[in-house]
């Protein structure tokens, strides 16, 4: 059985160096390290420690859920919608039998030890994993499900929505209610696939309205300009009226700035959010939004992992894409 000490001894660093690298205590660990410890644990076959040896002897009942930490928050699952839906699945993977095991992932090598050192039956990714699915397939022979992807690799299994549609549907409501001078906000990862649909599905209409989106009035999310940001959209002959947030998490804060600048929602900006998470209906005002059927995305994820887990080797690549909807409340005015 690979010990601490044999990890630490190859790698050249102390038992308890190698302890809080593998457990992801990274202060005063670099990078470096860290990926180099991981590497030779995973090279030696270590798995981590007594209760992880318990669960490897269970491991056709235990079900990794993967997902990227890569966000401006503390940890990933203050993202209203990666809350819920981790909460989800959680649900309909019990529901079946298995046991989870949720996973925070900050660079590749985490991946593939994670799933094999814990030797789980299968594994759900939640989010932006597209640049690595071809590697991720290869390394991990067992049955994988990704969500919102848009991976041209051959043979994966997806549950995504029609993010192109979602977006549509956000500029024809807004240009309903007279709104011609509008603005998309989203986060950094703009070349993210699910963003760039949203963004691209947004646009196409409004140039079928013979409108374009001018690159000024496409911001990246950040907490900490937010207040700026809301000014800069106000200046100019045409401010903007009207804004398109990429998830109803972005839309609340959107809605505190604006109250600290001294701006009414929907009087001065009208706002459309996307997924439809629970707090947008108590939000004030009630959020307009995009919605995403996120309880049954969770059902379909866990119902193409069970095929693929009881017929692994035949189970063919599936690309289930869900409808979107738009729920109408109190955060969009109309203009004369």
């Amino acid at each position: 059985m690979v010990t601490l000490k044999d990890i630490a001894k190859k790698a050249g660093v102390s038992a308890m160096t190698v302890s809080r690298a593998l457990n992801g205590k990274m202060k005063d660990i670099s990078p470096q390290t860290a990926e180099k410890i991981r590497k030779i644990a995973e090279e030696m076959g270590y798995i981590p420690n007594s209760s992880a040896r318990a669960l490897a002897s269970h491991s056709s009942k235990l079900v990794a859920v993967m997902l990227p930490d890569k966000t401006d928050s503390p940890n990933p699952l203050m993202d209203s919608y990666n809350s819920y839906f981790c909460g989800e699945l959680a649900r309909e993977i019990q529901k079946n039998g298995y046991d989870l095991m949720l996973h925070f992932i900050r660079d590749y090598s985490e991946i593939n030890y994670c799933l094999k050192s814990w030797q789980v039956a299968g594994a759900v990714f939640i989010g932006a994993f597209d640049e690595n699915i071809r590697q991720i397939q290869e390394d991990n022979p067992i049955p994988l499900i990704f969500t919102d992807s848009y991976s041209t690799v051959r043979r994966i299994t997806n549950v995504g929505i029609d993010d192109f549609r979602g977006g549509e549907l956000a500029a024809e409501y807004l240009l309903s209610k007279g709104h011609r001078n509008l603005a998309f906000i989203g986060p950094k990862a703009l070349g993210n696939g699910v963003v760039m649909h949203r963004l691209q599905g947004f646009t196409h209409a409004l140039k079928k309205a013979g409108i374009s989106l001018p690159k000024n009035r496409i911001q990246i999310f950040s907490k900490i300009n937010l207040d700026s940001m809301l000014k800069e959209l106000k200046k100019g002959p045409d401010p903007v009226t009207g804004i398109f947030i990429n998830a109803d998490s972005m839309a609340y804060e959107i809605f505190a700035a604006a109250r600290r600048q001294g701006y009414e929602i929907p009087g001065d900006f009208s706002v459309v959010g996307f997924d439809d998470n629970p707090m947008s209906s108590l939000a004030m005002p009630p959020l307009t939004t995009i919605r995403q059927d996120i309880s049954r995305k969770a059902e379909i994820a866990c119902q193409l992992l069970m095929k693929k887990l009881q017929d692994p080797k035949t189970a063919p690549g599936e690309n289930i894409i869900l409808d979107v909807e738009l729920v109408e409340r109190e955060s969009v005015s109309v203009l004369s």
